[in-house]
């Protein structure tokens, strides 16, 4: 059993390492967490080497001592150590597996020969046999319905063809084409028999007979403006200081005396008595008919001149210059303008005999009769109908070409349609999907044998025994339908493939789907020991749940826990089925699941963390408290701040390896947490919101230059940019401080109990 790691130099990230004071001893169950480029998998390649027992190319020029409950097991004795070790890593999947769609070595597991498992093989092939000539019969009975099916299309294609007077070929093939087309419509292309008649008729019209345009009508009627304006004029009187009230009250005699007052203007004898004709009496003639009669009269005038212009004439095209189509509409909607026109006119007239009046009679009021409602809008949207009308017929005889194809493609999916539920009545249809339904059945069946019977050939070979534990782990990992390992025969021998669903060799390949592959594949491996040598083997997985989701984490987490860990009896402890398992992680949500795992008491889980403290050295100890204590990795990456916050040498590199990453993913969870529900902020806009823009810049800008693994040499080497570092943590406390103080208080207190 590997009790610890006393010392390791010239390996890596471990330039000089040697086991901190303190650092507890391995247990049975031992979860290693440690961020990216931290040194998991150069550790796990130290225990590789034991495994192997065999130098490591990579490993050369280290040196390293591996406590142990016997002696100490160093690079000069590794090769004679009797430890079993097996290591899951990336060296392992490079030496193991093959993704580019070749072959690689079987797991190669104990089968169980036996007469009674040949002899159950040998009736699954038979019924398989006799279940695919079956299949093959249904097929051909479904053939030959489909070849009737096909020489009718021959002929109704002919027919359609003939009918239409189509000039392109038209097959059964195309006719396929458009039965495809109709299926997947939801209303039947029957069209009704105007319609259909219609469309024939514009099919087989010649190009040289296409139909012309028609002019579009004109009118606007209005009458409501006009007797308002009209009630307003007829109502009003002249208001005239030397009116005459005889002349006022007589309108004729007014008329007549205006009509010779101009005949008299420099006359002293009236030219109708040939009395004499004072000066006085004409100037009160004159001031009677002033200029502001002389207005409201000329107003009177225009008036009467706009009515009798008001009245309608409409001129209608003949419905022969329409195409046949549209007669009949037109026809209908034409039918009772004439009536609207006469009542209009009627109303024009009422209303210019009352102007009339006044005209007649300018010191009187009147009142115009009010005229019908609707008049005008009546006459309005019939011409607006009509005119519906002549736009259709302009835009089939400007657009024939169109139209005419577009008639020919609806009268062609009306005879599609037709063909169509004639096929249907005599059941055509529903005959072939049956046989197919049969067949469907009966190769679901023969894939029943077919699998039962390569689990009898598994039972038979070792090869497929392996195979078959794989695809299990596979399908519980990836589902049921991804990718599979299938044995194939390479130069004379028994080869593992990845194959796809349709038996494929499995070419580009997701990350997921690797990591998966190549887990499932080293846990089956390990059934290649035997039952004994397992329980003395030392196992080592370094990060099994690479570019898996949250879904797989857990079913590797389930893996793990069934195959490393049982309990006897319902109440009974836990055991590690193998001598001791370390797991080496980045992803704390893996580490916390597996934490959970049984056993987990002192004495049997131990828990470890890895991380860089230089540019070129990492150390390995104890998990922080903070680590340990708590469910989430939130309350270390603050330790790791509050560290460094309240260092008194901020320049120590064992604090700044870690800081970068720290803050900025502190800074991430804190910000989220405060403002979760909008996906697409980032964290420097939620930090924005919550400490300001220029604080937040201050905070952010130096820890995502320097939070990569790429530019760890940066920060050891930039000692000028830590009094930035050191600035940038002060801000970031303050912060929080002055926006959430309990907040800190209780982070405060969780890291330093």
């Amino acid at each position: 059993m590997i009790k610890g790691i006393a010392k390791i130099r010239g390996l890596g990230v471990y330039e000089n390492y040697t086991k901190p004071a303190g650092t507890q001893e391995f247990g049975v169950k031992n979860l290693i967490y440690g961020w990216n480029y931290s040194g998991k998998t150069t550790l796990s390649r130290l225990f590789a080497q034991i495994e192997s027992k065999a130098s490591n190319p990579d490993l050369s020029g280290c040196s390293f001592t591996i406590e142990t409950d016997g002696e100490p097991i160093t690079e000069a004795n590794f090769t004679q150590s009797n430890l079993i070790v097996r290591v899951f890593n990336s060296d392992f999947i490079r030496d193991n597996l093959n993704f580019t769609g070749q072959s690689f070595r079987p797991i190669l597991l104990l089968g169980r020969e036996s007469e009674e498992a040949q002899r159950k093989l040998d009736h699954c092939e038979d019924l398989s046999k006799r279940t695919q000539e079956k299949v093959k019969a249904f097929a051909k009975e479904a053939g030959d319905l489909e070849s009737r099916f096909s020489a009718a299309k021959t002929t109704a294609a002919a027919k359609i063809k003939k009918t239409l007077g189509l000039v392109a070929t038209y097959t059964a093939t195309h006719l396929g084409n458009d039965i495809a087309t109709i299926s997947i419509l939801e209303d039947s292309q029957l069209l009704t028999e105007d319609k259909l008649r219609d469309d024939l008729k514009l099919v087989l019209t010649p190009d040289s007979e296409r139909p012309g345009t028609v002019e579009r009508l004109d009118a606007s009627p209005s009458i409501d403006p006009l007797h308002n304006e009209a009630s307003a004029v007829l109502a009003a009187t002249p208001s005239l200081t030397s009116t005459i009230k005889y002349l006022a009250d007589n309108p004729p005699i007014e008329k007549w005396v205006e009509t010779g007052l101009s005949l008299h203007s420099e006359k002293d004898k009236c030219e109708f008595c040939g009395g004499d004709l004072s000066k006085h009496r004409l100037a009160e003639l004159q001031a009677h008919f002033s200029e502001d009669l002389a207005d409201h009269k000329r107003r009177v005038e225009q008036l009467h001149s706009m009515v009798k212009a008001a009245k309608v004439s409409i001129h209608l095209p003949k419905e022969v210059e329409l195409n046949p189509q549209f007669r009949g509409k037109f026809r209908e909607i034409t039918a009772s303008l004439p009536k609207a026109i006469e009542a209009f006119n009627r109303a024009v007239d009422t209303l210019a005999a009352d102007v009339q009046r006044k005209i007649d009679a300018p010191f009187q009021a009147q009142t115009p009769t009010a005229p019908a409602e609707d008049l005008a809008s009546a006459i309005i949207d019939t011409v607006k109908d009509i005119n519906q009308v002549i736009d259709d017929n302009n835009q089939l005889a400007s657009n024939f070409a169109e139209a005419k194809r577009d008639a020919i493609k609806r009268a062609k999916f009306h005879y599609v349609q037709e063909f169509i539920d004639e096929q249907e009545k005599v059941t055509r249809k529903a005959k072939v999907e049956g046989l197919k339904a049969k067949q469907e059945r009966l190769n679901r069946f023969a894939a029943i044998v077919d699998l039962e019977a390569d689990k009898l050939r598994a039972i038979i070979s070792q090869s497929q025994l392996g195979r078959e534990e794989i695809n299990k782990r596979l399908a519980s990992m990836l589902g049921s339908e991804a990718v599979q390992i299938k044995v194939v025969h390479d130069g004379g021998q028994e080869r593992f493939q990845l194959v796809r669903r349709n038996g494929r060799p499995a070419k580009n390949l997701s990350d997921g789907e690797k990591t998966a592959i190549a887990f499932s594949y080293f846990l089956t491996k390990l059934k290649e020991l035997k039952p004994e040598q397992f329980k003395d083997t030392i196992v080592y997985i370094d990060d099994p749940i690479s570019s898996l989701d949250a879904n797989h984490i857990f079913q590797v987490t389930a893996s793990i826990r069934d195959l490393f860990f049982w309990q006897e009896k319902d109440d009974g402890p836990w055991v590690t089925t193998c001598k001791q398992v370390f797991i080496s992680t980045h992803n704390f949500e893996f580490f916390h699941l597996l934490r959970e795992v049984k056993p987990d008491g002192p004495r049997q889980a131990r828990l470890f963390l890895i991380k860089r403290i230089g540019s070129q050295s990492s150390t390995f100890g104890n998990m922080p408290n903070s680590l340990s204590k708590y469910a989430s990795e939130y309350h270390f990456l603050f330790e790791v701040i509050h560290n460094f916050h309240n260092a008194p040498n901020k320049a120590d590199h064992e604090i700044l390896m870690l800081l970068p990453n720290a803050v900025r993913r502190f800074v991430e969870l804190y910000t989220y947490s405060r403002l979760p529900g909008v996906f697409k902020e980032t964290v420097d806009q939620r930090a924005e919101v919550l400490f300001g823009k220029e604080k937040a810049k201050r905070i952010l800008k130096v820890f995502h230059y320097f939070s990569h693994a790429n530019s760890i040499d940066r920060l050891a080497g930039n000692n000028e940019l830590i009094f930035d570092v050191e600035h940038a943590v002060s801000d970031l406390f303050s912060a929080i401080e002055g926006n959430d103080p309990l907040h800190l208080k209780a982070l405060v207190q969780a890291v330093s109990n």
